[in-house]
């Protein structure tokens, strides 16, 4: 059975994440620190967080495309600006 949580992170936070990710795998090719067998699960939390990543980015080009200046602000008159 497998377990899932829910966890907020910026995409700025996805961004280090995957990085982070993707130093670790070059640094366990490299045998400087020995091996183990931790790779794969790493290269499904990289493919995991490039997805949301591309997510989030498809999701903010579809909003940025609709969003009217009435929506972004509500509604706000003249004399109170």
């Amino acid at each position: 059975m497998t377990s899932t949580a829910t966890i907020k992170f910026s995409r700025q936070e996805i961004e280090q994440l995957i990085k982070s990710i993707v130093l670790r795998l070059k640094i366990g090719e490299s045998d400087l620190f020995g091996t183990d067998n931790e790779n794969a699960s790493y290269e499904t939390l990289k493919k995991d967080l490039v997805e949301i990543k591309q997510q989030l980015n498809e999701g903010e080009q579809q909003a940025n495309g609709h969003i009217t200046q009435k929506d972004f602000y509500g509604n706000v008159c003249e004399p109170c600006e």
